[in-house]
């Protein structure tokens, strides 16, 4: 074999020798940054499980007491579209519940679950037997006539005046239209009655139609939901 053919052969092995060195360097940095990748993705579901448990544990510890207004022969108000208060209070009380659960360690209790009369001593009774760190019991309001509309955020004792300001300023920082009626001092048997921090809410005027027809809508039982669990979890935490 002459010196021109040797050196050929040697360039051509020396060209697929070069080929697969850069093939494995190659092979050898996309391994890496799959792993890397694959690392990235774990450590970021990791953190956000993380954050999930941690926002879980906000409230442990803390007991809430959410109260019903009405339940069985107790129909409270009734609306011109059909709304009676008992269903809706209860409606909203468990949407409070669930996201409350969901989104804090709280312990949380209802006054009645399901379509039951409760008396008022006993509504108390259960946030006094708890120890509860809050009871908050959910209304609808009514008048003789159907132009009074809007939201009453009530309170007895001067010291749960700032739970119910702020409860009622998350209500309305959601940019509900609805009529803002302030915050109340209410003489209402479970606020006054009440050992635990306590206020009362009054989510519309079931007579109303306008407020009706808001307070079964969707819309308002989520954001009043979301706004009601805001407001709690700031204060408590």
């Amino acid at each position: 074999m002459d010196r021109k053919k040797k050196k050929k052969i040697r360039n051509f092995f020396f060209i697929i020798i070069s080929i697969l060195i850069v093939f494995l360097i190659f092979k050898h940095k996309d391994n890496g940054l799959i792993k890397n990748e694959e690392n990235t993705a774990q450590a970021s579901t990791e953190n956000r499980n993380k954050v999930n448990a941690s926002s879980k544990k906000i409230l442990t510890g803390k007991t809430i007491v959410i109260d019903a207004g009405h339940g069985g022969e107790d129909i409270g108000a009734s609306g011109q579209n059909g709304t009676i208060e008992k269903d809706v209070t209860l409606a909203m009380v468990k949407n409070i519940q669930n996201e409350l659960e969901k989104r804090t360690g709280a312990k949380v209790i209802l006054t009645r679950n399901d379509d039951v009369r409760v008396s008022l001593a006993d509504r108390v009774k259960i946030a006094e037997e708890n120890n509860a760190d809050l009871f908050v019991s959910i209304h609808f309001d009514a008048f003789f006539t159907n132009e009074v509309e809007g939201i009453t955020s009530y309170y007895n004792k001067k010291s749960d005046e700032p739970l119910a300001a702020l409860i009622h300023e998350h209500i309305f920082n959601n940019g509900l239209d609805a009529r803002d009626r302030g915050v109340s001092l209410g003489d209402y048997y479970v606020l006054r009655e009440n050992p635990r921090p306590a206020i009362l809410l009054e989510l519309g005027y079931i007579s109303n139609s306008t407020d009706e027809t808001r307070m079964t809508s969707e819309e308002f039982q989520t954001n009043t939901t979301n706004s009601i669990v805001d407001g709690l979890i700031e204060y408590l935490k």
